[in-house]
């Protein structure tokens, strides 16, 4: 139990990697504050939460909107009065944008609207929550902080214009707060799954189901990578980017076939 007296706070935990990682987080010992735009699932995450022995809040909030996200540190700081460890998970991705359904959007059909709003969530909302919430982790005398990166964070993809120009600002903003937060004890980390994409969507589960060679993977995958870089503070790992996949497979916790959706 590495995380027992820890607070952690995961962003986007209502499904997907977020709430893998944050009930994970539950099980390790931790306290959660689950934050989504979509009450209902947090709920659940809650309740799960609930369920291995820990406390938990969930908080219906817009990571892009400096209002919600100060409402939110307002919150934990009543409720837990500290806060270890922040998980910027919340994100959106291409079949979220205006073109729903389409996870590939040419560049000469995005609109503003596209590139601002998987701006906002994605690059805007870390950059908010950690604004918000650094005087919290401060105050429990350091602490972790991990951005869920994505391949697209490491290399461009055709079609896939404003997720991956975020992603690669994510990693931007991860190695540049690393240098500074180390004074402030502080970890500054991102995480991806690695080669292989993360299923959280029905519409790709019938994908896979159509296309054999495809492979997607667990959002359990992601749990022992997260909990790996939690413990961490500025004394330790940080301005890191680790490839759960990979460093699954380094530690002896199985590679792609232990993780694969099986369908």
């Amino acid at each position: 139990m590495q995380l027992n007296g820890k607070t952690a706070l995961v962003t986007g935990a209502g499904r997907g990697i977020g709430k893998a990682i944050a009930t994970g987080f539950a099980r390790d010992g931790a306290d959660i504050v689950v934050v989504s735009r979509t009450l209902g699932e947090i709920e659940e995450t809650a309740r799960e939460a609930n369920a291995a022995g820990r406390r938990a809040l969930a908080i219906q909030a817009d990571v892009s909107q400096p209002n919600d996200v100060r409402r939110v540190a307002d919150e934990v700081a009543n409720r837990f009065g500290r806060l270890d460890i922040l998980v910027n998970n919340a994100a959106l991705r291409m079949n979220q944008l205006g073109q729903k359904n389409s996870y590939t959007i040419p560049f000469t059909a995005l609109t503003v609207e596209d590139w601002d709003s998987a701006i906002n969530v994605n690059l805007r909302g870390p950059f908010l929550c950690i604004k918000e919430f650094l005087p919290l982790i401060r105050k429990s005398g350091g602490g972790s902080i991990i951005n869920i990166s994505a391949g697209g964070g490491k290399r461009g993809m055709a079609g896939r214009v404003p997720y991956c120009a975020s992603k690669f600002g994510l990693e931007g903003l991860t190695q540049s707060l690393a240098l500074e937060f180390q004074s402030f004890n502080i970890a500054v980390n991102s995480l991806s799954p690695g080669k292989h994409s993360i299923l959280t969507d029905p519409a790709k589960r019938q994908q896979l189901k159509e296309t054999p060679e495809i492979v997607f993977m667990r959002p359990e995958m992601m749990v022992p990578p997260a909990l790996f870089l939690a413990t961490q503070d500025g004394h330790g790992a940080t301005g890191q980017h680790i490839e759960a996949l990979k460093w699954l497979s380094q530690n002896g916790l199985g590679g792609r076939e232990e993780w694969r959706v099986r369908v």
